[in-house]
Parts: C-alpha cells; structure tokens; sequence
C-alpha cells in the first residue's frame, strides 16, 4: 500500500531560509541529487528563485498590520511526497516526469486552499531524486492578518493536515498512515542520503564484470617433421576454445549481476514497506493494549457506582443513611447553583429585542432549556424551575417580559414608514405646524448664511436664523405655505441646496411631498392661465 507523505519544517531564521534556498534550487552541489537526472525541476511560483527570507517579508508587508517580533517564524516549508511504490516508474526503475502532472497540480492547489493562495510564495519539484517530492514555502498568516505560526500548526491541526492531505491523494492510490502514531519521522535529507546509498550499491552490483584478458595457450616445440605447421593450428583450435568459454562465462556472469540488480531493487522497495507495515503493527498493537487497559479501568468504575447505588438504594428504603444525606446536600448545592445559571439567562434575554413569547422560548432553547408542562426544563440534567423560583433582576418575570415585548414593538414600529410618520405628525403637532404650512432646517457655514437668505426670500420664502454650533456652523430655518404662488421656485431652490456643497436640509416627508405637488399643481395651474390668455389675444375667428 502506498502512503502520503507530507511535512513541516519551521524556517526560523534568516539563513535556516537562506540555505534552504540555495539547496532547494540546487545553488550548490547537492550529495544525493543527480546532476543529470532525466527529468527536470520545476518551480511554478517564485520563478525568479528569490531567498524565502525576502519572500515572507514582502508577503506580511502587504497583510500584517502588527509589529512583527525578531523571534517569530516567518516562513514554514512543506514537503509534499509519498512512499516509493506510488509513482509510475519505467522499465530501470526511475520515475516517470511529473513536472506538468495533475499530481503535481493537485499539491498546489491543496496548500492554497488551505492556507491561502497569496500565502504560498514558493513550490518547486524535485526530481533529480529517487522519488519525485515537492519543497513549497508558506508564510503562516492567519485569517484576521496576523502572523502566527503556533496558531496556524497546532498538534491538531497538524493531524487533521495529514489526515486531509491523504483525502486529496487518493485519487492516485495514496492513503494515511497510522492517525496517533508514535513513530518518529526521520528528516528528509537523511531519508534522501539513504536512498541515494542504496541506488550506489545496486549500482555496483549492476556492473558488469569487466571482460576476462588471458594470454594465448602455448604448446611445447615438437621435433618432428612440420612442426611449426602442427603448432599453430593446435594453438589457434585450443585458444577458439578457450575464448568460447569465456565468452560463454561472462555472459552467464551478466546475466546474473542484471538478476541481483533487479532484485535489489525490489527488495529495497519491499524492506521499506515491511518497515512501515511493523512500525503500523506495533502501533496498532499499542493501541489495542490502550484501549484494553481503558476498558479495565471503566469496568471498574461501573463496579464501584453500581455499589454505590446498590448501598444508597438500601440506606432510602430504611430511612435514609450518611450517603443519601451527603447526596442530597450536594444536590441542594447544584440545584442553586443551576437555578442561578438560568437567572443569568433570563436576564440576558431580557436585554435582547424580544417581541413574543415564542422568540423568548427560542433564546433559553439556545441556552439548553425547554418548556415542560411544570416549568422550564434544563435538557442535560433534567433541573426543573418555575417562574416563581426566578427573580431575574430582583424582580418578578412575567412584567419584565410584558415590558421587554413592548420595547421590542415600539422600537419595530418606530423604524417602519408608520412609524416614521407618526413620529413627524407628533413633532409638527408640537411645533403647532399646520398641515398646509412647510418648514425645512437648512445648516450652513457662517460665510454663506446672507447669500443663501437672499435666495430663499426672493422667492417669498420666510427665513429665520438659528442656532451658530458649536463648529461654527449656523441654522436656518425655511418657511412657507404648500398654496403660495412662488411654490415652485421654492421647491426647486430646495432642491437645488441639497446638492449645494457644504449644505445640510431637513425636513419632513409631509413636506416634502406636499411641496412637489404644490409646485406641479401652480405650474398646471399657470400653464392654464398662459393657454387662455393665448385665446383671448386671438379674437373671434372669421365666420365666428
């Protein structure tokens, strides 16, 4: 089974940051990485290979409001890979290219949406390794714009990251591993230095043996007739022979080193997983003694209050006894205290806009109470209360609740349009305002007080000044009837001084509706008066 792998690893100074630039982008030679591998690295965000250190800072530059310490973490790299066996390898063992993968997409987008796309300044592919894995850089800020990498990788978080990072590799036949494991994670550059040990010993029992050089087999001089003729044709026939052989041993000899090499590889791959399947199994194991000891331990918990209740159900039925009695007074105790813990419910709710009875059974549902046929009900302990057992505020309930509905219907109608426009009857009827009189409070500066008169009294509108406040500004008070025949010069004056810069107006809807349609009523009525006094200047037609 293959496993997700991913870890954290906090850059805590300026140049922890900066050596882990510099290996990352392979600025140095680097022991256990090959310096052609087939497939290349890639980097997909900090394209230009700027130091991490300078990254973070002009990322909480542009978020973090706070001053930031000299001792806070920055930058927090993230490896991202998986076991061995979860990648496609070819027919010599090394990986496939993963540069323009979905996996490798879909690690990208995994730490984006779970710390922030613009929090995520670097994310650079290795894969002149033995398996591919990815270097990514985040700068832990949270939420609310603070840098905090305690807040952002808790204990719990942590286990959740590993926990939603195995979800999102599935698709690619990837798990999790053991959740609450105890083993201990060995950093990646020495898990790296391993591998590269065992491909250097795989590679040197792949070697061939180098071809076997013997020297040519010699006969001893014969003295007999043709000689030299006899000798060199046993010598060429012995040393065919001999070379056929050889030839024949180092083959069988290739051979065989090719077979060791293929099984070391395969036994590589399967001493990594009986390691990690040990290491799941001793867990495991660790957890069912747990879990066992526990249940021992609860066991003899149940044993002791099934005593205690065994002897308190022996002490009532003969009157009563130290237990019961010791019971009850803790009872009596808890009974308060709950009691007290609903008074400061109530009293909250009473602050709230409750308008009905219903909304304030709806605000102790949210506190864990109920309403019972005897009172109000605590859901988790079963305490029961009636009204008369509650004084919230040293008083009864029910006139505070009276009152609090009322307040809440007052201030809802108050804020509707009938609301309003009672409230502005009300004022004008205090004002002693007649229903065909308008009135508008114009505020100003002092500098415009006699221009902005002279405007409104060439309409025959009345003026009169009001308070100077207390930044200089001064009040003035327009008034008019909605029937006089200069009402639509003043609506459009009042018009206009809404928009006049520095110039406040207030009136009333009743007004100003009653003068738009005084205004739109005089200029019918003058439109009128124009037409008939068009006829008249004509005189009787001809034939007439």
């Amino acid at each position: 089974m293959a496993y997700a792998i991913i870890r954290i690893a906090k850059l805590t100074s300026q140049v922890h940051a900066h050596n882990a630039t510099t290996h990352n982008y392979r600025q140095h030679e680097v022991s256990n990485a090959d310096p052609a591998p087939q497939h290349p690295n890639k980097e997909y965000l900090n394209h230009e290979k700027t130091d991490y250190w300078t990254l973070a800072e002009a990322r909480i530059g542009e978020v973090v409001t706070r001053k930031v310490r000299v001792d806070q973490v920055r930058a927090v790299e993230v490896i991202m890979t998986g076991s061995p066996e979860a990648f496609i390898r070819g027919q010599d063992g090394r990986p496939a290219d993963y540069s323009n993968s979905k996996w490798a997409q879909d690690n990208l987008n995994f730490l984006k949406e779970k710390f922030g796309e613009k929090n995520v300044v670097s994310f650079t592919l290795h894969q002149d390794e033995k398996t591919p894995h990815v270097h990514a850089v985040i700068v832990p800020i949270t939420q609310d714009g603070r840098l905090s990498a305690k807040d952002i990788f808790t204990r719990q978080t942590l286990r959740e990251l590993q926990t939603d990072y195995a979800q999102a590799m599935q698709p690619y036949g990837m798990s999790r591993g053991i959740e609450h494991s105890q083993a201990e994670h060995q950093p990646m550059r020495r898990q790296y230095g391993q591998e590269a040990e065992n491909a250097r010993q795989v590679a040197e029992l792949s070697r061939p043996a180098a071809a076997t050089v013997r020297e040519p087999f010699k006969l001893d001089d014969v003295p007999l007739m043709g000689r030299d003729t006899w000798k060199a044709e046993q010598e060429a026939r012995i040393n065919a022979e001999i070379a056929q052989r050889v030839a024949q041993v180092q083959a069988q000899e290739r051979q065989r080193v090719e077979k060791l090499a293929e099984l070391a590889q395969k036994n590589t791959a399967a001493a990594e997983q009986v390691k990690t399947l040990q290491k799941q199994l001793g867990t495991s194991e660790g957890l069912k003694q747990g879990h066992f000891t526990g249940l021992q331990e609860r066991d003899t918990q149940v044993d002791w209050l099934y005593n205690q209740r065994e002897r308190l159900a022996v002490q009532l039925a003969q009157g009563g006894g130290t237990l019961s009695k010791q019971l009850e007074g803790e009872g009596k105790l808890r009974t308060e205290k709950i009691r007290h813990e609903l008074v400061s419910v109530v009293e909250k709710a009473l602050t709230k806009p409750i308008r009905d009875q219903a909304m304030f059974v709806e605000e102790l549902k949210k506190a864990g109470w109920a309403v019972g046929r005897e009172g109000l009900v605590n859901e988790k302990n079963g305490a029961v209360f009636n009204s008369k057992d509650l004084k919230p505020n040293g008083l009864d309930l029910a006139p505070q609740l009276t009152a609090t509905y009322e307040r809440t219907r007052a201030a809802e109608f108050a804020q509707s349009v009938a609301g309003k426009l009672a409230a502005e009857q009300t004022e004008r009827q205090v004002r002693g305002q007649q229903s065909h009189e308008g009135r508008a409070m114009l505020e100003m500066e002092s500098k415009d007080l006699e221009t902005i008169k002279k405007h409104f009294l060439d309409v025959r509108a009345g003026v009169r000044p009001g308070q100077v406040q207390a930044d200089g500004r001064v009040q003035v008070e327009i008034v008019y009837q909605h029937t006089q025949p200069t009402i639509p010069s003043i609506n459009e004056l009042l018009n206009k001084a809404q928009k006049w810069t520095g110039v406040t107006v207030q009136e009333d809807s009743h007004d100003r509706e009653h003068r738009q349609a005084g205004a739109e009523r005089r200029g019918q009525e003058l439109k009128a008066e124009k037409g008939q006094s068009k006829g008249r200047d004509k005189g009787p037609s001809i034939g007439g």
